[in-house]
């Protein structure tokens, strides 16, 4: 996106486009966030132009914005960035540019077109963000989706010189819709490339196909061992996981765990450290994230390389402080569920998934789907006992308990959101499917 506007803002400089525009003004909601939570005289207390200037300091005393025959853009970045609930019902309505208010009513009068009333406004951010806003105060909806289905097959076709190999990966990952999806952004295709082209090497690979989980749980060992050998000089037949790389990668997890129930993609050198880990780890060397271009703050902030992978990385913690520490992080103990009539049931496999099905089920529609359809894959034995067997735990890892309780308990949810929940059924059978790891 910040790519997008880079470019918009380069043609109508250069007067390639939109030549009938005389300003282009791009502000970042975390710009909008930052001052709303600093203790600086701004930061409860602003107008439209005390954020224009504050932006842009040589726009101050501008007198142009309030002409009737002024044409203009507002670019407002990074919607994901403010981590509240806006009142669009019960918000004061502001007239003018230079009436001072609080943010979140600033924020909400902008959106409304009360304020800086000639403007054209774009916000950008993700789909589960920009959704809050109320739909009569939208006029078109884009999404930028990077590759097209056939620019993704030209990549995986001329990325291989084997013919054969490049059809049998474009004919495996497009069996799943959730990765043709994924595969559109380019790095993420890069990674279908690189993934599926590492498993053909196994004799057998492609006769049972596996599903999402088992292609993340790749994208993980694989950062993981390049880290490995690009920083620390590590051969491929020395590419065994001290606690240096378990602890990296649980953490990690633990990093994305706690984003997730924040509802935000994004983080600070702060939140990396309170997970205990070094930032240059996470930031630089992890290969799961990248530093996003808030330089205007001052603060450095990052995301995940794509926010199915934090969700991921989250699954995978929930996950991994119950195989290994007998830990079921999502069991609050407040409200526990009536299924359970003891509490060391919630230490259960199917308690664990039981407590993630209540979570998310309580939660609004897109926000913790993919963590419960990653932690459900992770009970697949292909999942945790094969492909992790070696990295994060010993070959000699009891075997788990408890998997047909699991399935069970998915497939009473499933009959019981068929009549309550129509909404939520698709996702339930993808996450059953995810952990039997069959189509079908």
């Amino acid at each position: 996106m910040s790519v997008s506007v880079a470019r918009f803002c380069l043609d109508w400089a250069e007067m390639h486009a939109n030549k009938d525009l005389q300003f282009v003004i791009k502000l970042s909601f975390g710009h909008f966030w930052r001052l709303r939570n600093q203790g600086v005289p701004l930061s409860h207390n602003l107008s439209a132009m005390d954020m224009i200037e504050y932006s842009y300091p040589d726009c101050r005393g501008m007198k142009y914005l309030e002409e009737e025959d002024c044409r203009f853009l507002i670019v407002l970045e990074s919607f994901d960035c403010y981590q509240t609930s806006l009142d669009w019902q019960n918000a004061p309505v502001i007239n003018d540019n230079h009436t001072k208010a609080h943010p979140d009513v600033l924020i909400v009068n902008i959106i409304r077109g009360t304020v800086l009333r000639g403007a054209r406004l774009w916000i950008l951010g993700r789909r589960a963000a920009a959704s809050q806003i109320p739909t009569q105060y939208l006029d078109v909806v884009t999404e930028i989706q990077g590759f097209s289905d056939e620019k993704v097959d030209q990549f995986l076709t001329l990325r291989f010189c084997d013919a054969a190999l490049s059809t049998k990966i474009i004919r495996q990952f497009k069996r799943i819709p959730t990765l043709s999806i994924i595969a559109r952004q380019p790095f993420m295709s890069w990674m279908v490339a690189q993934v599926f082209e590492r498993c053909y090497r196994y004799r057998g690979y492609g006769e049972h196909p596996p599903r999402l989980t088992p292609f993340y749980l790749n994208i993980m060992i694989i950062q993981t061992n390049r880290r490995l050998q690009f920083y620390h000089g590590k051969m491929d037949h020395e590419l065994k996981w001290s606690s240096d790389e378990k602890n990296l990668v649980t953490r990690i997890g633990k990093l994305a765990f706690k984003m997730l129930e924040r509802n935000t993609n994004v983080f600070f050198e702060e939140d990396v450290k309170e997970c205990a880990l070094k930032p240059t780890e996470v930031t630089v060397c992890s290969g799961m994230t990248t530093e996003l271009p808030y330089a205007a703050s001052g603060k450095r902030t990052y995301c995940f390389i794509h926010f199915s992978l934090q969700e991921f990385m989250a699954a995978m913690y929930v996950f991994t402080m119950f195989r290994g520490e007998s830990k079921n992080v999502l069991d609050t103990g407040s409200h526990k569920p009536k299924i359970f009539k003891f509490k060391d049931q919630t230490k259960s496999a199917a308690g664990l998934v039981q407590c993630a099905l209540t979570r998310t089920l309580a939660a609004p529609l897109g926000y913790y789907e993919m963590f419960l359809r990653f932690l459900c894959g992770m009970f697949s034995p292909d999942c945790h006992d094969n492909m992790l067997s070696g990295y994060l735990y010993g070959h000699k890892m009891p075997k788990m308990t408890g998997l047909d309780d699991v399935q069970r308990l998915l497939e009473q949810t499933i009959q019981a959101a068929e009549e309550n929940q129509r909404d939520r059924v698709e996702n339930l059978k993808e996450c059953l499917r995810e952990m039997i790891q069959e189509d079908e």
